[in-house]
């Protein structure tokens, strides 16, 4: 079976839900039950579930839930892996070097042009 993320995500992502423990996530009241305040050392944490975002911003910029996300996510009895973007995956990885690149020789081989 394959996995479904490369060893270098699942590896940050396992490390990533066992520092979370470390972190309390409160329930904002909201509806959806999405919003969360996460308290911990240095500063607290805004985390909304629903949009997949939370101020420390790792979320959004890695496509990982961060520790304050992975602590919500344990809050509610969801999956953090469930939760990580789609270019994250085993499969996007591998979509992304299907295809070959075509070897160049070195500079000092490349032909000159009448613009160098």
């Amino acid at each position: 079976m394959l996995a479904y993320f490369p060893p270098v995500i699942q590896s940050r992502l396992d490390k990533i839900r066992k520092e979370s423990k470390n972190w309390m996530p409160i329930w904002t009241g909201d509806e959806d039950y999405e919003k969360f305040e996460v308290h911990g050392h240095p500063t607290n944490m805004v985390v909304d579930l629903g949009k997949r975002i939370c101020t420390c911003q790792f979320w959004i910029l890695t496509g990982i839930p961060c520790i304050h996300a992975c602590a919500a996510l344990t809050r509610v009895n969801k999956r953090p892996k469930d939760f990580c973007h789609q270019l994250c995956t085993m499969e996007a990885y591998n979509k992304t070097y299907a295809h070959h690149i075509n070897p160049l020789p070195g500079q000092s081989l490349w032909e000159k042009s009448m613009y160098t």
